[in-house]
């Protein structure tokens, strides 16, 4: 068995010859026991992959993060954040509006929709269904709610989904009970308060159909 400072030298030296080791054979290769090798990396600091179950690691001085605070060498990615839950819900914090799990596996370059179902069954992320498809979101009060105002004026406004009966009782009380609000403010609310999605949009169609008196326009000019 080597000593303790020699088995550190040589870590140094098989990090220089290759940028990501797996514990065991940094263990062969230095001849130690897993506890010391995990022991030594602690000591110098180290990444942990967000990729293959952790199972690579890298020295910290290493990655070269990009803006997302994510680093790929070859098939193996790293994060900032370490590990790939924590490195899901830094993503998800960081967006004006949120991601989706497309939008998600092309940053990390890694499948996550399993991940991403665990964690907002164990409320650490939330999300909303847009067109079909899952919005994640933060669930930081000031955040998701700033994200979910977003995601309801990055709505398209072409062809709007008509709204359900359910829907619609919804926006008429909103509406009556604060006539002063845009559009936009109204389908902030339901969402926030019925956890229900609307347009602004669609909105303004219903109460075109109506013929609400006072039209949305007139609520959209005074903001």
């Amino acid at each position: 068995m080597v000593s303790q400072a020699r088995s550190a030298n040589r870590l140094a030296e098989l990090f220089a010859r290759r940028k990501c080791w797996l514990l065991a054979e940094l263990a062969a290769a230095l001849d130690c026991a897993l506890i010391t090798v995990r022991r030594l990396l602690k000591e110098v600091g180290y990444f942990r992959s967000y990729t293959h179950n952790g199972k690579w690691y890298t020295l910290a001085t290493t990655p070269r993060f990009g803006r997302d605070g994510i680093w790929r060498h070859k098939q193996i990615g790293f994060s900032k954040q370490g590990s790939l839950t924590a490195t899901i819900r830094h993503l998800i914090g960081r967006s004006p509006a949120g991601l989706s799990a497309r939008e998600i596996g092309e940053k990390l370059q890694h499948p996550c929709h399993a991940v991403l179902s665990i964690l907002h069954r164990a409320g650490e992320i939330d999300r909303i269904k847009i067109g079909g498809e899952f919005r994640y979101l933060s669930t930081k009060e000031r955040t998701n709610r700033r994200q979910r105002t977003q995601v309801l004026l990055e709505l398209k406004p072409e062809s709007p989904a008509p709204l359900s009966a359910q829907a619609a009782v919804f926006v008429l009380v909103e509406y009556i009970n604060n006539p002063e609000l845009s559009l936009e403010q109204i389908a902030c609310n339901v969402e926030m308060q019925r956890q229900i999605t609307v347009s602004a949009q669609s909105i303004r169609c219903f109460f075109k159909e109506q013929g609400v008196k006072k039209t949305p326009e007139t609520c959209d000019a005074r903001h």
